[in-house]
């Protein structure tokens, strides 16, 4: 299919609910880019087309190394659409749904890249308006870019304020800056608060603030103060915190006042991390007692052989060491950890798997639930919901012998589906169980993870397999060890 006689779609990089994101090829500059369609049906604003080329034209003027260039724009169709640089990488969230928290240093020039974006696009008058770590590509190399600039401002007005001329956008609740969920547009400290809460999230592994939906962080994100970075990472420079606590201030005049500070700041801390970790040959190292390296040498991680057998295995059996707090599944939408918890075995299914695990010596499962999370690429009236379970085996091949009872011969088992309630987990009743419904099971190792996705309305419309497929196969392959480091 041809965009504009120009741009020749190759393949879907992600979808989500305003519309999808293609590897293009340009054929008249012969070069691949990535174009995002933007669906604005049903959108009833009809200077919708004429902000969108404004906004594209202003974006188009940042010219930046930590920047997704915008190469072009129009309409097609009746469809919107941008033409952007094609950056090969990893998003931020990858990144830290692998690996969190980050080390110091790691957090800091990753923070001082995306900053470096912000310096730039404040320059040109352009505000993001929702810097989060999806929006944030790490290349092979360890470039930072920033993706989306000017129009993501744009596309949260276009989709959550109806008929009106301020378009005040809401960004995502969890980096959003405070007033964007009033009756402010916001202005360049409110990307500034954004990446507070990025470099809070990369260092204390999860965001400044949490909740059990998205209007639950934005109301404490409007009444309570931020926490305290201390609390979760315990023995950072001074520096650092206080940089972090003064970007998630609630009044924006508290914060720092341009990127341009910012990014000086960081780049101190950048100079001084880095000093700290250089060798220095000039003087032989102090011997040390016993006691001071089992005080002061930094966590090993686990070897990757030491998940095939029991005997060594450094990873602990629980929640936070198994399961990933947030996911992102194929088409771009997010998933958020909601609920959690280490059951008996006997929780798991009926009497006879129950037997079957025992026999397997497994005697204790790791559960979670999973919820859909509203933001830039859905706004779900009824979310998906996917029930985890972790179960761990002595070695790889007792895992292999189970994995025909737990996935492809698990038909016949009626494994239990876990719901949050109260704060913790609760089987699902019985309705859930005649619902679509979609099982995905993975091993990695001498771990067995299955991940059951359903949606909130226990439909049994077909027509939603392709998502409940999506978020229980994500679900499944980020569950695991590859969660645990140190």
């Amino acid at each position: 299919m041809l965009i504009a006689d120009r741009y020749e779609l190759i393949g879907r990089l992600g979808r989500g609910g305003m519309g999808e994101v293609w590897a293009a090829r340009d054929r008249v500059l012969h070069r691949e880019v990535a174009l995002k369609l933007l669906d604005l049906d049903g959108i009833a604003q009809a200077d919708l087309p004429r902000r969108f080329e404004r906004e594209a034209v202003a974006a188009a003027q940042i010219v930046h190394s930590n920047v997704a260039a915008l190469y072009d724009r129009g309409i097609h169709d009746d469809v919107l659409f941008l033409v952007m640089e094609k950056v090969d990488g990893q998003t931020l969230t990858a990144r830290l749904q692998a690996e969190s928290p980050f080390p110091l240093t790691r957090a800091v020039a990753i923070a001082s890249g995306v900053c470096a974006a912000l310096e730039a696009a404040h320059r040109a008058r352009i505000i993001h308006y929702d810097i989060k770590p999806h929006n944030v590509i790490i290349t092979g190399d360890g470039l930072v870019k920033v993706i989306d600039f000017g129009i993501a401002g744009f596309v949260q007005a276009a989709f959550t304020v109806a008929h009106s001329s301020q378009l005040t956008p809401a960004g995502t609740p969890e980096y959003g800056a405070p007033e964007q969920f009033l009756t402010e547009r916001g202005d360049e400290r409110s990307d500034l608060y954004a990446l507070g809460g990025m470099l809070f999230a990369m260092l204390a592994g999860r965001p400044p603030f949490t909740g059990h939906n998205s209007i639950a962080v934005v109301r404490r994100k409007l009444d309570e103060e931020a926490p305290s970075l201390d609390t979760f990472r315990p023995g950072l420079p001074p520096e650092v915190s206080a940089l972090v606590a003064e970007l998630l201030e609630r009044d924006p005049d508290r914060r720092p006042q341009s990127a341009k500070e910012v990014q000086q700041r960081l780049q101190a801390l950048l100079a001084s991390c880095t000093a700290a970790e250089a060798p220095t040959a000039a003087m032989p190292p102090t011997p040390r007692t016993r006691l001071m390296d089992d005080t002061q040498r930094a966590p090993r991680p686990p070897s990757p052989d030491s998940w095939n057998r029991a005997s060594t295995d450094e990873t602990p059996f629980t929640a936070d060491a198994l399961l990933p707090r947030r996911f992102t599944n194929d088409m771009d939408i997010e998933f958020a950890r909601i609920a959690e918890d280490t059951r008996l075995s006997r929780e798991a299914g009926p009497s006879d798997l129950v037997r079957e695990l025992a026999r397997r010596d497994c005697t204790e499962v790791v559960a979670g639930v999973y919820a859909e999370q509203p933001g830039p690429h859905a706004t779900p009236e009824n979310p998906v919901y996917v029930s985890v379970q972790v179960f761990a085996f002595p070695d790889v091949a007792t895992a292999q012998d189970a994995h025909k009872y737990l996935g492809d011969g698990g038909g016949a088992w009626r494994l239990t589906i876990w719901s949050a309630r109260g704060g913790g987990l609760a089987p699902c009743p019985d309705k859930v169980h005649r619902s679509l419904r979609w099982k995905q099971t993975w091993r990695q190792h001498r771990y067995l993870a299955v991940a059951v996705a359903y949606r909130a309305d226990l439909t049994n419309d077909g027509s939603i397999r392709p998502w409940l497929h999506s978020a229980a196969r994500r679900a499944a392959v980020s569950t695991g060890p590859q969660n645990h480091h140190g």
